[in-house]
């Protein structure tokens, strides 16, 4: 039995819409917001913030970092601003439109290790 040109037509349709169509209905976990930072050495900092859409994941940014890997924190209580750690290494902390880094002293505290203002660029907004 031939199979005629109109019903391999409408199975080919009926796979692609099968593969494609559920991608329409799904919506991403997160927001994500580029900003550039660049501190008093001239060194810039590019963070990418995951604000969950949903209100019931973390909050996050991953850091790209001259000369680093990529690194993620998660967000944690602030007096002021937003504060950004793994607890270990690194924090993150912004206000406004400045931020500085922190980490590890050695001596059980943390210090700032830079300074940073965000770059005001017309693709970030």
């Amino acid at each position: 039995m031939k199979t005629s040109y109109q019903s391999k037509f409408f199975s080919k349709i009926a796979i692609i819409a099968a593969i494609f169509l559920p991608t329409f209905f799904c919506t991403p976990a997160y927001e994500e917001i580029k900003a550039v930072y660049q501190g008093h050495n001239g060194q810039k900092v590019t963070a990418m913030y995951h604000n969950p859409l949903d209100g019931e994941n973390t909050f996050s940014v991953t850091l790209k970092i001259p000369y680093e890997q990529l690194i993620t924190l998660n967000q944690a209580e602030a007096a002021s601003g937003v504060r950004y750690t793994d607890d270990k290494t690194l924090v993150w902390w912004t206000k406004g439109v400045e931020a500085f880094m922190m980490k590890p002293d050695g001596k059980g505290d943390w210090e700032i290790t830079g300074m940073f203002k965000e770059i005001i660029k017309q693709e970030n907004r």
